[in-house]
């Protein structure tokens, strides 16, 4: 015989660090999923080291009204975090279009603007580089194909004037061959970052900083 007790239903959003963020089965995400085309390149859910680099960014800040670009944005988390706590002008680029309606659902509802491009890391010139001060991305280098465009384009980010990368990882080993190619250059370091709350997750980031 059943117990008695209710099964507990999961929440369909949760608050982290101020933002909401729905859960796959919220009925808006569930409506998305079945009008629109589907992400293709990963796209489809909430990734792990977004938390990661949300609560770095959490802890150590964000100019204010900083132009930040998201790279492979996906759902647009981080760069949401930046847009509401700091008032960040935010860019999310990504391959895959099919994302961008999951990333304005939650700007939506969050109550930000976030602009959105189409495009691949390659297709970033130097002058389109040079409007940003900080540029960041999450689980974004998971092929070996990826390291060398990411690559190119920290050091064209970095000839161009951007003060700041930050690129968060569970640590696959392409991105562990991005960060040693970029520690060779003196300017990055890469971080071991542990978070308790409000999610339990571990992660590193490289950090590359432009010239002071």
């Amino acid at each position: 015989m059943p117990s008695g007790r209710k099964r507990r239903t999961p929440p369909q959003e949760r608050q982290v660090y101020g933002l909401t963020i729905l859960h796959p089965s919220h009925p808006e995400i569930r409506r998305l999923q079945q009008d629109a085309v589907q992400p293709s390149l990963h796209g489809h859910k909430v990734w792990p080291t977004s938390f990661v680099l949300m609560d770095y960014l959490h802890h150590r800040g964000v100019p204010r009204q900083a132009r930040v670009l998201e790279l492979g944005c996906g759902w647009g988390l981080v760069g949401l975090v930046c847009a509401k706590t700091f008032q960040a002008q935010v860019t999310g680029l990504d391959a895959d279009p099919a994302v961008f309606p999951y990333l304005q659902l939650h700007a939506q509802r969050n109550g930000v603007h976030i602009t959105t491009r189409q495009g691949t890391f390659a297709d970033l010139t130097l002058q389109e580089l040079a409007a940003f001060e900080l540029i960041v991305g999450s689980e974004i280098c998971f092929w070996e194909e990826l390291v060398d465009p990411l690559y190119q384009l920290v050091r064209h980010s970095i000839a161009a004037g951007v003060a700041e990368i930050l690129v968060a990882d569970p640590g696959r080993p392409p991105f562990d061959d991005l960060c040693a190619r970029c520690v060779q250059q003196g300017d990055a370091e890469v971080l071991t970052w542990t978070m308790t709350r409000p999610v339990k997750e571990c992660g590193h980031i490289l950090r590359v900083v432009g010239a002071a």
